[in-house]
């Protein structure tokens, strides 16, 4: 197998990880604000791994067998956090979400990709740095602070911005 495919591989196992640990952790937050963000994370983590898997079997290969594991560690990550406290999860959501901005940025850089996976790791990567400011404005809201954008910035579904979905073409 390419290394092209094993990364879309592995950013599918990954996408599918998120999902996972966003679905459990998101009955933790009674603040409609956080709350909001988290079902949008769920939504938005979901279609990056549909679309990484739709891209996998586009480009001829099979989407690893294996990654129904990073959805059963996503899970259970997620009760994990959610059991040690609302701001302890929002840390480690931060971190998660700068790892794989950082992975995938480097798959841009490193991987001879074609123009479709190009703008789709793009799109993939500019929701998770959303994730990233969205974690880090929920923190803050916890601490009893109002970010400042916060309440007048819409989702970026709702700004009408890429949520890593391909376009059919």
């Amino acid at each position: 197998m390419n290394k092209i495919i094993c990364s879309l591989n592995f950013m599918y196992s990954m996408e599918r990880f998120a999902t996972a640990i966003y679905r459990v952790q998101r009955g933790s937050f009674k603040e409609a604000k956080i709350n909001e963000k988290m079902n949008y994370a769920v939504d938005n983590e979901w279609h990056h791994a549909s679309n990484l898997k739709n891209r996998i079997i586009e480009l001829n290969n099979t989407p690893s067998s294996f990654s129904f594991l990073f959805k059963i560690v996503g899970t259970l990550l997620g009760f994990l956090n959610r059991c040690s406290g609302k701001m302890f999860a929002l840390k480690i959501d931060v971190v998660i979400e700068k790892r794989a901005v950082k992975d995938y940025s480097y798959f841009l850089r490193s991987l001879k990709l074609d123009d479709k996976t190009r703008l789709l790791m793009k799109g993939i990567i500019a929701d998770e740095e959303q994730h990233i400011n969205n974690w880090e404005e929920s923190i803050e809201i916890i601490k009893g602070k109002t970010p400042g954008k916060l309440f007048t910035e819409k989702l970026p579904a709702e700004k009408g911005r890429s949520t890593g979905r391909a376009k059919n073409t």
